[in-house]
């Protein structure tokens, strides 16, 4: 299980080339980056955002993308939002690179969205096996939908950004729950919130 501690805030954020974010993805198992044919969608229409160390070196990146992009990743997302806005917008796929640079790569990348996206809609995707990132989407304003493949394959976190729940008590529920946490997402409910117990990372679940 990857280990995410708060790191502090020494890495420098800024737009990578193509050829610097496929360095990073070499050694990723990730399977939205896979195929390498629909890697070169995604460059072509998004734009790489990183993080990177005292030598300018990329530690971590993500592609932010269009919704209307021509991408499996885009199409899928837009199949769930569904409705007149399903293509406005922007979304972040899931990051990639070293996983201590991650909170440092969404604190930039969710912040270079929101100057893209200009008050329309903002989604993210997140692999279920980085679950140790949930939290600090949650923290930069994204909110939990929905567990599901993207585009038939692995499991994924679907988060929207600036997502309102309504002003009632919240359902906790732990995150390794995921019956439980399927059951109330389908029926509306979003995660906005989380804290620590004994028992792991907690998720806050209003109807929204």
């Amino acid at each position: 299980m990857i280990q995410v501690c708060e790191p502090p805030r020494t890495r420098q954020a800024r737009r990578l080339s193509a050829e610097e974010f496929c360095q990073l993805i070499r050694s990723e198992v990730s399977c939205v980056y896979r195929p390498r044919s629909e890697v070169l969608r995604m460059l072509t229409v998004g734009e790489v955002w990183g993080v990177c160390g005292a030598r300018r070196v990329p530690d971590a990146a993500c592609i932010l993308l269009p919704m209307d992009a021509d991408t499996a990743a885009a199409a899928a997302l837009r199949s769930f939002v569904g409705g007149r806005n399903a293509a406005d917008g922007y979304f972040l796929a899931p990051p990639v690179g070293r996983a201590e640079a991650f909170p440092d790569l969404l604190e930039a990348a969710a912040a270079r969205q929101k100057a893209l996206a200009r008050h329309r809609p903002r989604w993210a995707v997140a692999e279920c096996t980085a679950e140790e990132m949930l939290p600090f989407y949650l923290q930069q304003g994204f909110a939990l939908r929905a567990i599901r493949p993207l585009d038939s394959l692995a499991p994924c976190f679907w988060l929207q950004a600036d997502c309102l729940g309504q002003n009632v008590p919240p359902v906790w529920v732990p995150m390794t729950d995921r019956v439980h946490l399927a059951i109330l997402l389908a029926k509306g409910y979003a995660a906005l919130e989380s804290r620590e117990s004994p028992q792991g990372t907690v998720l806050a679940l209003y109807p929204v």
